[in-house]
């Protein structure tokens, strides 16, 4: 008979589900119920208001991200227990079910979740990325090179030719893209193309996950579904920590967006990678004395709920860091469309 296990602890219950989800959030919500076609490209219908074109999966987000421009923010396991409408615990035994994990509430279980094995697994998924960015090149080339390198002709024309400074992008000439094909479901290889890395890295400063952005020889984004690609598994505490932190840290969603931050005030930038790692930072550096947020000011308002929701977790989390958040007063732009008209303002 099920007794339920008092020393079943919430948070590695999470834990476990999204290493185990990693990479499979859109065949976990087509096993629950959601229709196939919500997750497949960006600007659907959404499963939970039903609203046309106003959903987004964000497929390369190791715990399944989405945005409603109604419905708001938030990872797989919250999209999950606001479809099925259950509670939070009705939640997690839901994915344990579909996961194949055992439910911490059963004395015996058939299927037993083999750590070794996972361990096994994340230690080689590790392995491959930094084989991937060890043969990759660092941006900062003679000045010659420039206009042959198409990760530097993408940064020069979103105004950041000079952030080829951070040790946190590199660039390969050919690496392949892939999709899923949507009979299969397997992964195809569709074609190759540059491509600019920038490294996620935990508090320890390890590899925890590459973003890539694909690229045309001419610099420009890739002729693909998705130009931008995060590699799968859980991200955790992991941010692009583009310039080392001193005692003033600037915080921003994309990587392009922190280099405009970093161009326009000169302080250090990190990239949360996209608007779910707001909900994720809690890494707020050793001798930081203030952090500026910097938020999209998105038509749905998403940007700037995110940026002050951070805000004012880490207020209460940490009551003597001094916290700001800076918005665009323009709606619809980012930090990169502020930078470009105030870079041409003084003619650079």
């Amino acid at each position: 008979m099920p007794i339920t296990n008092p020393t079943a602890h919430p948070t590695d219950r999470i834990d476990r589900i999204k290493a185990c989800a990693s990479g499979r959030w859109r065949e976990i919500f087509v096993r629950l119920g959601m229709p196939e076609t919500h997750f497949l490209r960006p600007n659907k219908s959404c499963p939970l208001c039903g609203g046309r074109d106003r959903f987004t999966f964000f497929a390369n987000e190791a715990d399944g991200g989405w945005l409603c421009r109604r419905c708001g923010h938030g990872d797989g396991i919250e999209l999950v227990r606001r479809f099925c409408s259950a509670s939070f615990p009705q939640t997690l035994e839901k994915l344990e079910t579909v996961l194949g994990l055992p439910h911490p509430n059963e004395r015996y279980s058939r299927r037993r979740f083999d750590l070794k094995s996972a361990r096994q697994a994340e230690e080689a998924r590790l392995a491959a990325l930094a084989e991937v960015w060890e043969r990759a090149q660092r941006l900062c080339v003679p000045v010659a090179h420039t206009e042959t390198n198409p990760a530097l002709r993408y940064l020069k024309s979103r105004g950041l030719g000079e952030c080829d400074r951070s040790t946190e992008l590199r660039w390969l000439a050919d690496e392949p893209y892939w999709e899923t094909d949507e009979k299969t479901g397997r992964p195809v290889k569709v074609a190759s193309y540059p491509v600019m890395l920038a490294r996620a890295t935990d508090e320890a400063g390890r590899l925890v996950a590459l973003h890539r952005t694909y690229l045309t020889a001419a610099g420009e984004k890739a002729p693909v579904s998705a130009a931008k690609k995060m590699s799968a598994g859980a991200m955790g505490n992991a941010l692009v920590r583009l310039f080392p932190a001193s005692n003033l840290l600037c915080l921003s969603e994309g990587i392009e967006t922190a280099l405009s931050v970093h161009m326009l005030t000169g302080l250090p930038a990190w990239s949360v990678i996209s608007l779910s790692g707001f909900k994720r930072f809690d890494a707020v550096p050793v001798g930081l004395e203030k952090l500026l947020i910097y938020g999209d000011n998105d038509a749905s308002f998403s940007g700037a709920a995110g940026a002050y929701e951070l805000a004012t977790r880490l207020r209460a989390k940490y009551p003597h860091l001094a916290v700001e958040v800076r918005i665009p007063t323009r709606v619809g732009e980012d930090w990169n469309d502020v930078w470009q008209r105030e870079r041409l303002s003084l003619g650079r």
